[in-house]
């Protein structure tokens, strides 16, 4: 036996303290009370027959009865634990996955997450009283709790929730996880609970726990709205469905726009089929468009929904300034998305109101002095102070093949045959680098104060103007530049570059922010659309689940793992889950009944 309260000679000292004083307080005797009476024959009668026996063994079961009274509660002090009963004392970490996948609904109808919590339950009662347990998961929520007791164990396994991003990892880098630590004494027991999909390794000294059973899913993984590159006038959508059942799908697909325009249709598709599919959104006006995809027995809705914002086809007013580009001003007057003014760079002044100020200025070897209140394209600009600043050096003999990106720019736009004679090195700073190196940048952008695009070389020094590619990509820079501000985003925080940032949701509520360093965060619970507006304008965001490594949520490293056959050789079966002290409480508030009737029925002192 041991004590959690105490150690074992400072509770023996209560313990016989608590007796020798209740002894004491029985054995001394009262001085007789005086009592003048007339006569003393009565009385003289009356101790002739009194037993005295029975006086005594009354006595001695009222002593008996205190003592364990008082026994019993200066042990309930010491919460006394006996391994038999209440299980040893046991150091507990439990490493929840609160990966996306966790939220897969099980054949039982509870979700994975679910089941984890129920075992994570069950862990943190097992053991005594004195146990320590660490509560930490793998969507970095809980970093660095440390051991604490059972009960703010089961307060932090209460606000935690699964993540909505498709990066988790087990916290390796936690010193209370290490393999030292759990070799230590006393012995840190290490437990992952998890359906084994999204992690990467797991150190050998931990025991894993699986919550996996495999389920049907078919997810959106791919939805994208764009300009069609031969029509710059017209949008087209393209969605990317993927079943990672064992089944066939049958799948209802819907296309919801503003306005109230829907348009739906099936599909089939086999066990482990991705299918790409075009949408025709010609009929949709202008605004915010949600597909939404149903299949029987999908046991994960996150992946059944996805949005985005169709921006409207409209006039873009552009302004080049050049001393004379005919590549530049051919396509641009080519395309019939564009109204195009050419003015030499001596002409150029700034607007003198706001409705003279353009969509787009296009500076051909040419920067004014001031930043400009409109988006601008950039082809290799003098140094000025807004744009990053050249390092004086040239490159030469450049060669982008292989050179790619995900970047709405270089969308549809091939590199692979450009080569540049020179072009500028320049210090990109924050700008963010498109094509090239950090070094040596080729195509960088930016955000502030309005977005800009920059190529550090003269397309007249490169063979870019014979490239099938380069329309594309004026075309491209043209939509991302004077068109709705659209940003993709995974599910997940999203920062947004400035301090004061307002944000709401597609009903137009309030979103809730935090600032941090200079940037604001918020952090969507759902696929959704949010607007933002900052001092530098408002801009749309798409928050999506669409991964593939979330929407397989049968390829678990657990899959040949019996869920639940871990957790049954851990648990110890203890009784009372180690709150001894409360039976000996129970027990001493039924001795004290015991000596209310037995002190009624005459039968002690």
């Amino acid at each position: 036996m041991s004590f959690g309260s105490f150690g074992l000679l400072p509770m023996l000292l209560l313990l016989i303290g608590t007796l020798a004083a209740i002894f004491g307080l029985y054995w001394l005797k009262p001085p007789p009370q005086r009592v003048t009476v007339p006569s003393t024959v009565i009385w003289a009668r009356v101790l002739k027959e009194r037993k005295r026996r029975s006086d005594f063994w009354r006595w001695l079961v009222s002593l008996l009865i205190a003592l364990a009274v008082g026994g019993l509660l200066a042990s309930s002090m010491g919460k006394p634990e006996v391994e038999a009963l209440s299980g040893r004392a046991r150091r507990i970490a439990i490493v929840l996955d609160n990966s996306p996948t966790m939220q897969a609904v099980t054949p039982s109808g509870a979700t994975r997450w679910e089941l984890a919590l129920a075992q994570a339950r069950e862990l943190v009662s097992e053991g005594s009283a004195t146990s320590q347990y660490l509560i930490t998961d793998t969507g970095g929520q809980l970093p660095g709790t440390g051991f604490m007791s059972r009960a703010r164990a089961r307060e932090l396994l209460d606000g935690l929730k699964p993540v909505l991003r498709d990066r988790v990892a087990f916290p390796a880098g936690d010193p209370m996880l290490s393999a030292s630590r759990a070799a230590e004494a006393p012995v840190t027991e290490i437990f992952l609970i998890s359906d084994g999909v999204l992690l990467g390794e797991v150190p050998d000294h931990v025991t894993t726990i699986s919550v996996f059973e495999p389920a049907n899913n078919v997810g959106i993984t791919a939805f994208d709205l764009s300009a069609v590159p031969a029509e710059p006038t017209r949008n087209e959508g393209f969605l990317e469905l993927s079943n990672y059942g064992a089944e066939p799908a049958r799948v209802a697909l819907q296309i919801d726009g503003a306005g109230g325009a829907s348009a739906q249709r099936v599909i089939e598709l086999a066990p482990g089929e991705v299918r790409g599919e075009s949408l025709d959104v010609d009929n949709f006006v202008s605004g915010p468009i949600r597909v939404l995809i149903d299949a029987p027995g999908d046991a994960f809705a996150l992946d059944n929904v996805a949005y985005s914002y169709l921006s409207a086809p409209r006039l873009v007013r552009a302004i080049l300034v050049t001393g004379g580009n005919r590549y530049l001003e051919r396509i641009l007057e080519l395309d019939p998305r564009v109204s195009l003014s050419t003015l030499a760079p001596a002409d150029y002044a700034v607007p003198s109101s706001a409705d003279a100020l353009p969509d787009l200025y296009i500076f051909d070897r040419f920067a004014s002095e001031e930043v400009p209140d409109a988006p601008v394209l950039l082809f290799r600009p003098p140094a000025v102070s807004w744009l990053p600043s050249p390092t004086g050096q040239e490159m030469t003999g450049l060669s982008l093949a292989g050179v790619s990106s995900e970047h709405p720019l270089l969308a549809h736009v091939s590199l692979e045959d450009v080569v540049v004679e020179s072009a500028m090195e320049v210090d990109a700073g924050e700008a963010h680098v498109v094509a090239g190196t950090a070094e040596q940048p080729i195509l960088i952008v930016g955000e502030t104060p309005s977005r800009w695009a920059e190529l550090t070389f003269d397309i007249a020094d490169s063979n870019l103007p014979l490239q099938s590619g380069f329309p594309i990509f004026l075309a491209n820079a043209v939509a991302w530049l004077a068109g709705t501000d659209v940003v993709a985003t995974p599910l997940g925080t999203i920062t947004i570059p400035s301090a004061v940032a307002a944000v709401k949701d597609m009903r137009g509520d309030d979103v809730l922010t935090r600032t941090v360093a200079g940037h604001t965060a918020f952090t969507p619970d759902a696929p959704g659309l949010f607007t933002v507006r900052t001092a530098a304008g408002s801009r749309v965001f798409s928050a999506n689940l669409l991964s593939p490594r979330v929407s397989a949520i049968n390829a678990s490293a657990f899959a040949d793992q019996d869920r639940g056959a871990g957790l049954a050789s851990i648990l110890t079966g203890s009784v009372g889950s180690g709150e001894l002290w409360l039976v000996l409480l129970l027990l001493a508030f039924a001795f004290l009944l015991v000596e209310w009737w037995t002190y009624h029925r005459r039968m002690t002192v």
